[in-house]
């Protein structure tokens, strides 16, 4: 596949799932700081997912697991962080139970990918 089509394929499952994630509409006030903060953390982690597995085809064949694995630790915590604004914004709450749920699943994740790139 190239690069344009693996983009296009990400960027389509990136947001079907965010739009699942954000079943109700959720509109951030323009003076949340914390919603805005989520929102700002939320779309770093769609660009980083988006660009780990468009380059990965651009690395050596040894190096391609670590940028996967990368990529699928970005994308579950963009997902996340798309329910925990939604729980911020409608509730104002901090959404704890979301960011252990996060960190259940990521941490493992992140330990692999250190044993890969050692």
């Amino acid at each position: 596949m190239n690069k344009r089509k693996i983009f296009g394929l990400a960027f389509v499952i990136l947001v079907s799932l965010s739009r699942a994630a954000n079943a109700e509409e959720v509109l951030l006030a323009s003076d949340d700081f914390v919603g805005i903060t989520f929102w700002v953390i939320t779309m770093g982690m769609l660009a980083a997912t988006a660009f780990f597995f468009i380059e990965r085809s651009s690395v050596p064949s040894a190096w391609k697991t670590p940028v996967t694995v990368a990529g699928l630790i970005t994308g579950i915590a963009f997902i996340n962080y798309m329910y925990m604004r939604g729980v911020w914004v409608q509730t104002g709450d901090s959404p704890t139970v979301y960011r252990y749920i996060d960190w259940l699943i990521t941490v493992p994740l992140q330990m692999i990918e250190f044993y890969l790139i050692l």
